[in-house]
């Protein structure tokens, strides 16, 4: 049976190794800037450079999203057959697998868009500021031009040339706020297509996986079995096990089916 943790860290380190490479590159360029200084022409050709790089991650973006993600959900439908004990439901990736595969693509491309819109309009303060610094040095006569680099120096070496701050109030930068979101695309890819083929087994009950290392949030669920649907009494469900910290992000946990399910198969026969 497939490796999901394995699985997931192959499909997502192709978009972060991409993400990372990218961060390296539009730093490089403001860098540049800031170390040699140069009029507004020599700006605006940076610029260019940093918006093709900022456009070719979104492109890798998208083609990993509309690519990565459905096969991620498709190993997660195919998990969950694996498991089956009923061979009454014939393999599919129906309209409900799709839209739900859909759904997880278009939020994480939303949300990688965000970033580079971030990332965007600092950039673009950025040499706001070094062309008004260049027009007053010209007009004043005052050579303020590496006095505003050496400034600006300074605060992108405290918070990083992509660096920013969510809502939460979490500083990030673009290579590791992509990292996170795409981790955490890849893994609720797989579980969610886990997830939505048990229940089309009719499966209700699941055990949660165990491994070394597991965070304080999820120590007290490793093992335990949870209803999926929350109508099989005695068991919590799995949405009260989200709640309570398990599937956070960067969980590695996955759901394998309960052995109680093999009994309730056969009473049904």
């Amino acid at each position: 049976m497939v490796d999901p943790a394995k699985l997931t860290e192959d499909q997502a380190s192709r978009l972060i190794q991409l993400y990372e490479n990218g961060d390296r590159k539009i730093q490089a360029e403001i860098n540049r800037v800031l170390l040699k200084g140069g009029d507004p022409a020599y700006y605006r050709a940076v610029q260019r450079n940093i918006r093709a790089a900022r456009n070719k991650l979104l492109v890798g973006g998208r083609e990993w999203c509309d690519d990565a993600i459905p096969y991620l959900y498709r190993e997660g439908v195919a998990y969950a057959d694996d498991m089956a004990f009923s061979t009454h439901l014939s393999a599919g990736f129906g309209t409900l697998h799709q839209e739900a595969a859909s759904v997880i693509a278009e939020a994480t491309y939303s949300r990688l868009e965000a970033v580079d819109r971030t990332i965007g309009r600092q950039v673009d303060d950025l040499f706001r500021a070094l062309q008004l610094e260049y027009t007053q040095s010209v007009v004043l006569g005052i050579d303020s031009v590496d006095t505003a680099a050496r400034r600006m120096r300074e605060d992108l070496a405290s918070r990083g040339v992509t660096g920013f701050i969510d809502r939460a109030g979490r500083r990030w930068d673009m290579a590791n706020y992509s990292k996170m979101a795409v981790h955490n695309a890849a893994m609720q890819s797989f579980r969610e297509g886990t997830r939505i083929r048990l229940l089309e087994h009719g499966y209700d009950l699941v055990v949660v996986s165990t491994h070394s290392g597991a965070c304080e949030k999820c120590i007290p669920w490793q093992g335990r079995t949870l209803s999926l649907t929350g109508e099989t009494p005695g068991y919590p469900t799995l949405e009260e096990a989200r709640a309570a910290g398990l599937e956070h992000v960067g969980c590695r946990h996955v759901m394998t089916l309960s052995p109680h399910e093999r009994e309730r198969d056969k009473w049904k026969s």
